[in-house]
């Protein structure tokens, strides 16, 4: 026991003179636990008959509302350690709950729910919670394990990871040998819901004691986790008779508001549980938790909800939306806060609801957005980047006009963040604003970085250079984890012995050899402009030629001002615009140059020359495909194929026809081979699009799908097309045609996936029987079994129990005539072919001895299922004692319907189950297993 815990009454009172004007209130972030203020709620609750509520909260951290509308003291106690996670501190649980809850590590926040019945989730009715030390260890750590006597036979508590502890009790201690959360020990807390109105009951704490170190020789040493004080988990519990309010989960972890939001709000519901003989109001606050101080987080409407003797049996539904707090803060807890309810109705004046948990999941990405000289937002994450679109000239006549741009951070920073800017351009550029700092306060303002050109004396031509700068700051995120992007400036080369020099912006070709202009068939246009090294004394004239017009045109000549010399305007009298030609024939693409003549007027001066290409867009074959083959049935695909280019000699275009798979869903081809004659070039505004296959000279085939025997689904085929050798000019070197696809649709029924746990489980699989084992199969999926629900092949009640009962043509889980297959990991064994298991019959049967494959492939696997080997409900010979029959509990056979594995009221009394036992060559044995006992569950896709 801690030393702190046996805290007297002078003790108390003396904190509440200390700290009477500390505020009550606590939230999900308290280092201190809400566990150990709640005692002290207990406390008051002696003295004062005031009660508190407390949320259950799956992200390690706590929450409540205060204990009273006049107390605000809070007791400061030691705090608990945070070397050793416990997963959940407080939770509550109703006796009407309808939810199961599991950790779950990969979760957001940390759970797999399952809503038993379906519909609103109306609190807990189990719970687990794990503990694990998060540091590494040798030897032995033992946390001794005392609890107190509340709710003593509404409460069930349980040990449920790792796999073979399952309903055993909780121990005196937990050792541990190993750290991180793959070695943690885990707790299930189950309510009974006994029917009767109870008195209330101070909740029932779990008290972890100081940790025990010991060495490999299990002797007592002092170590890192020596002393350390372990969080304690306090359990309040809600009884669902009598007067009260019934409060639902939130409705989902919501997201927030942005790029690829798709959950940015979520609901919950409250409802009384009895009339009240007067109205009943309810107040909240969204904002009572500091997590959600200023609703940094959420907001919440409405705050405030009457319930009269009209309508106090009608749910009445809270909205809770997300708010962007720009942070990186992964998925924030906080409490929606349901406050003391007032009436005039003795019965519901001061009942304190349980309060909601709210997930908020962090959608922020860090990076930094960019605002360049053109208006166009970009913004970089992670990834990084090129930013292109700048220039600047060695002779600095466009000085930063075309490189600038302005940066801000996209989330918020925890601490100053400070860029500092690099080129690697030498002496052809300068950085006019080297360094800039962004706070806390100004993270979310563009700031201004310009770059201009300058001289380097030489005559090297354009290039371009980067922009770089490095991120410094006590914020990891953006010290280390975000890649800073890279902005690219080309440097126009118009100093030196360059009097006109061509000029465009990064991202553009340079129009040199190296880099062409380059532009597409049939109507491309690209640009490039004409600058000087100083302004023109009078207008400048450069006369254009285009070396191949039937590739590219330019105008005759451009005209370069005073006005225009330094600058890259779209329309400008200084820019060359380049026409990239369409010229109707396959000819790939093509090279050419715009000549420059000697400039006129007030420069001469000869400048370099542009280099572009054209890119073609004829084809040398177009390929069609019209409809899609069906099994079974006459259905065929019709291809069809065009010649783009001319083949002007005398000898045929042979192209050959072949599946892609031969005897893999590709039937019978109509033909193995097309011919295409001299001349089969068929009309150009035909070929690159659907009237391909109106055109005289196409030549087509037809294709017939296989016709298997499986439930495979529509499954794709290719055909080969091959262009064979040709001393044709034009087709010698031609590519092959595209492999169209074709969709072979499938004539056997649906095909539905089988798979077997890798963990095992007892026979009491919650108290929700095989609901629990369907949750079981859900959240034990592999990856590597198609998506979807999936339940188990189990039978609840061989006795007729009609809310639980699941066996043939009951709440069944195999359908009528679907095609059933095993599903294991590895190439194609998850499929009908190869791996089927039964063919269900007209009601959903099969036979369990005459299956085409086993269950599982390998060892000699054991499940729960109920079933007898003829797939009928087993009945247990073996029958529990008569000591476990009693008032509450009338023995149903297979473990209770999967609900018990021991007499409640006797627990050294077993039960009995029935369980298959892979028996090889497609049979299983069956046999009857006591259920304290644990085994594999066949889970099957619905």
């Amino acid at each position: 026991m801690h030393n702190y815990k046996s805290i007297s009454f002078i003790i108390i009172f003396c904190y509440i003179i200390l700290f009477g004007n500390c505020n009550g209130s606590t939230n999900t972030s308290d280092n201190f636990l809400f566990g150990l203020s709640e005692r002290y709620d207990r406390f008051l609750t002696a003295v004062t008959g005031e009660e508190s509520s407390t949320s259950s909260n799956s992200s390690g951290t706590d929450s409540s509302s205060s204990t009273s509308s006049t107390d605000s003291s809070t007791i400061v106690v030691p705090s608990c350690s945070t070397d050793i996670t416990v997963t959940t501190k407080t939770i509550s649980l109703s006796e009407d709950g309808d939810v199961d809850a599991v950790f779950s590590s990969s979760a957001d926040n940390g759970l797999t729910e399952t809503d038993t019945d379906g519909g609103t989730s109306w609190g807990y009715r189990s719970y687990e919670t794990c503990i694990y030390p998060n540091t590494a260890f040798t030897g032995t750590i033992e946390i001794p394990v005392s609890a107190n006597s509340s709710y003593t036979g509404r409460l069930t508590k349980t040990l449920s990871f790792p796999a073979g502890v399952n309903g055993n009790p909780l121990p005196t201690k937990f050792s541990f040998t190993a750290s991180g959360v793959a070695n943690r020990q885990c707790m299930k807390f189950t309510r009974i819901d006994d029917g009767s109105r109870n008195t209330v009951e101070s909740a029932f704490n779990l008290d972890l004691g100081n940790v025990v170190q010991k060495n490999g020789s299990g002797v007592v040493v002092t170590g890192f986790y020596t002393d350390k004080n372990v969080c304690d988990i306090s359990l309040s519990m809600e009884d669902d008779e009598g007067p009260g309010v019934r409060v639902s989960n939130i409705s989902r972890i919501m997201e927030e508001p942005g790029s690829g939001a798709t959950a940015t709000n979520g609901t919950f519901r409250v409802v009384l549980r009895t009339a009240p003989t007067a109205s009943v109001t309810i107040p909240m606050s969204e904002t009572a938790d500091t997590v959600n101080a200023s609703n940094r987080e959420g907001t919440m409407a409405p705050t405030s909800l009457t319930f009269t003797t009209g309508n106090w049996n009608v749910e009445q539904v809270v909205t809770v939306t997300s708010v962007d707090d720009f942070e990186i803060d992964g998925t924030k807890t906080y409490i929606v806060q349901t406050r003391s309810t007032s009436s005039t109705d003795t019965d519901y004046n001061g009942i304190n609801p349980r309060d909601v948990v709210v997930y908020n999941k962090d959608l922020s990405v860090p990076g930094y957005a960019v605002e360049k000289w053109n208006a166009v937002t970009q913004t970089t994450n992670s990834s990084g980047g090129n930013i292109t679109g700048f220039a600047t000239d060695e002779a600095n006549q466009m000085g930063h006009n075309y490189a600038n741009f302005t940066i801000k951070l996209r989330t918020k920073p925890t601490a100053d963040v400070t860029l500092s800017f690099s080129k690697n351009c030498g002496a052809k550029c300068v950085i006019e604003s080297p360094n800039l700092t962004f706070t806390t306060s100004n993270w979310n303002t563009y700031q201004t970085v310009q770059v201009r050109g300058s001289t380097d004396g030489a005559d090297a031509g354009n290039a371009d250079y980067n922009i770089t700068f490095t991120a410094s700051s006590s914020d990891s995120t953006y010290n280390t984890t975000v890649t800073e992007p890279t902005f690219v400036v080309r440097s126009c080369d118009n100093d030196n012995t360059h009097l006109i020099q061509p000029c465009n912006l990064s991202g553009s070709p340079l129009g040199t050899t190296a880099g062409r202009l380059s532009g597409g068939e049939p109507s491309a246009t690209t640009n490039i402009w004409l600058i000087t090294k100083s302004a023109p004394g009078s207008d400048v004239t450069v006369g254009l030629s285009s070396t191949d017009t039937t590739e590219g045109t330019v105008p005759a000549n451009v005209t370069i001002t005073s006005s225009n010399y330094n600058t890259l305007i779209s329309g400008g009298t200084n820019q060359i615009a380049l026409s990239h030609v369409d010229d109707t024939i396959v000819d790939g693409s093509q090279d050419w140059t715009v000549t420059t003549a000697a400039a006129t007027g007030g420069l001469t001066y000869n400048t370099s020359e542009i280099e572009a290409t054209t890119t073609d867009n004829e084809a040398y074959f177009y390929v069609n495909k019209s409809g899609n083959t069906r099994e079974g049935t006459t259905n065929v695909s019709t291809i069809s194929v065009c010649l783009g280019a001319d083949n002007t000699d005398a000898t045929d275009i042979e192209v050959t026809i072949a599946c892609a798979t031969p005897g893999d869903e590709c039937g019978t081809l109509s033909a193995t081979s097309l011919f295409f004659p001299q001349n089969s070039r068929v009309d150009t505004a035909n070929a690159s699009n659907a009237g391909c296959p109106n055109d005289a000279k196409k030549k087509t085939f037809t294709v017939q799908g296989l016709d298997d025997t499986f439930a495979d689904g529509n499954q794709n085929f290719s055909i080969t097309l091959t262009k064979q050798a040709t001393a044709d000019t034009n087709y010698n070197s031609a590519p092959n045609p595209s492999s169209p696809s074709i969709t072979n649709e499938d004539d056997e029924p649906a095909g539905k996936a089988v798979f077997v746990t890798t963990s095992t489980y007892n026979g009491e699989m919650t108290a929700a029987g095989v609901l629990g084992a369907d949750s079981n199969c859900n959240t034990g999926k592999p990856g590597h079994v198609p998506s979807g629900t999936y339940k188990a092949l189990i039978a609840s009640d061989s006795s007729g129990n009609v809310t639980n009962d699941r066996k043939v043509g009951t709440n069944w889980v195999i359908s009528p005539n679907l095609y059933y297959y095993r599903c294991e990991s590895g190439a194609n064994n998850c499929r009908d072919e190869g791996n089927r298991l039964f063919i269900a019959d007209g009601t959903g049967s099969f036979s369990p001895t005459a299956l085409v494959n086993d269950f599982s492939s390998t060892g000699t696997d054991e499940f729960w299922t109920g079933f007898t080997n003829a797939l009928a409900p087993a009945t247990q010979p073996s029958t529990p004692a008569g000591t476990c029959v009693d008032a509450a509990t009338v023995y149903r056979h297979n473990c209770h319907g999967f609900t018990y594995q021991t007499c409640p009221t006797a627990g050294g009394v077993s039960f009995y189950g029935n369980t298959w036992i892979r028996n090889g060559a497609g049979s299983i044995a069956a046999a009857e297993k006591v259920c304290t006992n644990s085994y594999k569950l066949i889970c099957v896709q619905q």
